[in-house]
């Protein structure tokens, strides 16, 4: 049976090609493809490029296009030579406003460099806040449920919202207040203009004005206290190029957006970590020997190097499963991309979660293997951790994530181990698929459980 999207590739189109560059077939009246993009979007964009080629055009609401660029020269737009991030201050005042997100050249500069050193690994350490994340996943994944199925994204949640305010300098009492306030917050990532009393752009600026208010009362509680442990601190020690400390409306407005996008990946992540370890009792096996041989969660760069397993297992979940799929760049100047000339001034989609599953970068990708990353002498290439995006964009938190992934491998099987179990999917559970809205995360219903180690 036809599906309605190959009976539409059959209608007469108008237009096929747009600047010498193709159109996407299959769009549906009024919404173009955003309904085949929503959610699957990685199959979805792979299957457009083996279509019609690394470059085309994409048809979204009413009669807006967008122009995907895959494969290498995509990923090169992320250096912002011939690019801007600017765009998006101008897309979400509210949302994002002036944070790094929305900054380039010497502005993005100035603040960007002194922000970085607490978040690299020897930071993390230094500043203690892996060991406040080690604490935080050692207690929480002893609190796992003993029996019976549980969704461990819930779980996850739960303590990667923990990780990133405890390294804040967040006290737990407030997590519930925070979680209610960055969900009216997030309302602001969605374009609707309407601003009534109670309208979500409305409720979106009460949610940052209550944790922009409550960052500025953590930063002056911090400046008090120079000893207290976690990024917050580091962050008020660093200086900029001139000698002067970050201005608190830099820090309120990157501090925002930190903690937002970082537990919800982190939570992703951890949770895919242990789904995969359910379906794969060789791989839970190899990891078990590791974590239980070291003397403890790592926390410092020294010690991650103890756990290459747990490291290979987080780098190939995120080759799998990337938490972000796409991200976007505005070209600055004429330029060709495949052989074809873009203007300036082309809103362009660099897809980064299908490098992943590109073969001339990774032989057999759609096979699931952390070996693939054991006994490397070099780092992974910039493309290789495209999942955190690239060129002066490239996430800030991603030691961290690094860090809280491979602590939370190493004290899941640790703990498990104590018990004397191990991780299974659920009875009538199907392994679950990635989809994106708008992370890429498991299905709260993909249960697991734990079974007594035969």
């Amino acid at each position: 049976m036809q599906t309605l999207s190959n009976m539409l590739e059959r209608l007469p189109m108008k237009e096929t090609h747009r600047l010498g560059i193709p159109i996407l077939p299959g769009g549906l009246p009024l919404v173009g493809h955003a309904p085949f993009n929503l959610g699957d979007s990685l199959n979805f964009l792979r299957g457009a490029s083996a279509k019609v080629g690394p470059i085309f055009w994409m048809r979204s609401f009413g009669s807006e296009m967008q122009l995907v660029c895959m494969g290498e020269p995509g990923f090169e737009l992320l250096k912002n030579r011939v690019t801007s991030s600017e765009f998006i201050r101008d897309q979400s005042p509210e949302f994002i406003g002036d944070a790094l997100l929305s900054q380039d050249g010497t502005r993005h500069r100035n603040l960007r460099s002194p922000m970085s050193g607490p978040f690299t690994p020897r930071g993390l350490s230094s500043s203690g806040a892996s060991a406040l994340s080690a604490e935080v996943i050692e207690a929480s994944v002893a609190s796992l449920p003993a029996s019976g199925p549980f969704s461990l994204l819930t779980e996850t949640q739960k303590f990667a919202l923990d990780i990133i305010f405890r390294v804040m300098g967040i006290d737990r009492s407030e997590i519930n207040d925070f979680n209610t306030n960055y969900r009216e917050f997030i309302l602001g990532a969605f374009p609707l203009k309407l601003d009534l009393p109670y309208s979500p752009r409305w409720r979106a600026r009460r949610g940052r004005a209550w944790l922009d208010a409550r960052f500025s009362s953590l930063i002056a509680a911090a400046r008090g206290r120079p000893e207290m442990p976690g990024t917050l601190s580091a962050l008020l020690a660093v200086r900029d190029a001139e000698g002067q400390p970050l201005k608190d409306d830099d820090l309120i407005s990157n501090l925002r957006l930190l903690a937002l996008a970082g537990h919800e990946t982190s939570a992703s992540v951890m949770a895919w970590m242990g789904i995969v370890l359910a379906q794969r009792p060789d791989l839970w096996e190899k990891l078990r020997e590791e974590a239980t041989a070291a003397p403890g969660l790592p926390r410092s760069p020294e010690e991650l190097k103890r756990h290459p397993f747990a490291e290979a297992l987080f780098r190939e979940v995120l080759r799998i499963y990337p938490p972000v799929s796409a991200t976007a760049r505005e070209a600055t100047e004429d330029l060709t991309l495949h052989g074809k000339l873009v203007p300036k001034g082309t809103m362009i989609t660099i897809p980064l979660g299908t490098y992943g599953y590109d073969p001339a970068i990774y032989p057999e990708p759609e096979k699931f293997d952390p070996s693939r990353w054991m006994g490397r002498r070099v780092p992974p290439s910039a493309i290789e951790t495209a999942p955190f995006g690239g060129g002066p964009h490239f996430c800030l938190g991603y030691h961290l994530a690094w860090v809280e992934a491979v602590q939370f491998a190493t004290a899941f099987a640790r703990e498990l181990s104590r018990r004397g179990v191990r991780p299974l999917l659920a009875p009538g559970v199907a392994p679950p698929k990635l989809r994106y809205l708008p992370f890429g995360q498991p299905p709260k219903k993909t249960l697991i459980e734990f079974v007594p180690v035969v």
